[in-house]
């Protein structure tokens, strides 16, 4: 259903379009900046209670403290977990922090397909060599919980309790290689920057088994084009739930259309993806994903490392903010500025 006179479309949604959201898009420069105003024929009356909206992007994550604190950004998040922290110690800004548990699990996946981690042994031996609830607790504090699993906690096939079962060290190391062993990785670019910390101590348990890791990747474009072609031995990524249900984390591992197919896909676990959509029963489809997460650690496909919280910072003038688990955080409508 369209406005009346609505018959002038482009090709793509950005031409032509139409929509009875909170508000309207005045400029978009991509990567740069987006400013929004006020939808004056929003359906909910009263709403938005500001009179626009503008996002920056691409900003790092030491100019969106300065600016904070300076007044030019209302909100920030994706700052370091360290100048998060202390900016949560701050008076002035500690009443309008706000978190939340997000469905996001990141993650090291293996290439088990080819190059040196087709034995699984080592892809056991590096994943092993990671105190992964030490790292995230040293690095990321309270921004982030050590994952048990794929699955985040609140969906079917999540056991905080779980922990898997690991062969002896004389079964499951190889022999130490004589020289350095180098294995090439792509890194999703927030662990180029405000998750640096926690990638160079992945790098570090690494070294310490005499395996050094060389980023072939600097942009996001890179590291999609690396993870489809399965040219790589290991990613650091993350995945977001496109709705809340296992089923999306568990399917990057199928082997046709998985985003991790191409590097650590199985057709066990596509069978039991399968499974999983046709099982009516929670408790059914609860036993499908216990299996697949006990898959990935057997196989060590890959290793999840945490789950991310939701967090934003208010300015003392913001009211009304407030967050969910929605793919938009924050409800913009209801952001009010007092005074």
């Amino acid at each position: 259903m369209v406005p009346e006179g609505s018959d002038k479309f482009g090709g793509g949604w950005q031409e032509g379009s139409v929509g009875t959201g909170p508000f309207r898009v005045v400029k978009f420069e991509p990567g740069v900046r987006l400013e929004l105003e006020r939808n004056k024929t929003y359906w909910r009356s009263g709403y938005p209670k500001i009179e626009g909206l503008t996002f920056n992007f691409g900003v790092a994550p030491t100019d969106i403290l300065s600016q904070f604190r300076a007044g030019r950004f209302s909100l920030a998040s994706d700052l370091l977990p360290a100048d998060a922290e202390v900016l949560r110690r701050e008076p002035e800004f500690a009443s309008g922090y706000h978190e939340m548990p997000r469905l996001i699990t990141y993650y090291a996946a293996f290439n088990s397909h080819r190059g040196p981690l087709k034995d699984k042994r080592l892809r056991q031996t590096l994943a092993q060599s990671i105190d992964v609830a030490s790292v995230v607790r040293q690095t990321l504090g309270r921004l982030a919980v050590p994952a048990h699993g794929l699955i985040p906690p609140g969906l079917l096939g999540h056991d905080s309790t779980y922990a898997p079962r690991m062969p002896s060290a004389s079964a499951s190391a190889p022999p130490q290689p004589g020289v350095e062993m180098e294995l090439t990785a792509v890194l999703n670019p927030v662990f180029f920057g405000e998750y640096a910390a926690f990638s160079r101590e992945i790098s570090r348990s690494f070294r310490e088994q005499q395996v050094t890791i060389r980023p072939m990747n600097k942009t996001i474009d890179e590291w999609l084009e690396a993870v489809a072609q399965g040219s790589v031995d290991v990613v650091l990524g993350r995945w977001a739930a496109d709705y809340p249900d296992a089923d999306t984390f568990a399917n990057i591992l199928a082997t046709k259309e998985g985003l991790l197919g191409q590097l650590c896909g199985s057709t066990e676990v596509d069978r039991l993806i399968a499974r999983g959509r046709s099982e009516t029963s929670p408790a059914a489809r609860h036993a499908v994903y216990r299996q697949i997460e006990e898959i990935i650690a057997r196989d060590r496909l890959l290793l999840p490392l945490f789950h991310e919280q939701t967090y934003r910072f208010a300015r003392p003038e913001v009211e009304g903010l407030s967050l969910s688990y929605g793919v938009i955080a924050v409800d913009y409508a209801s952001l009010r500025i007092h005074g």
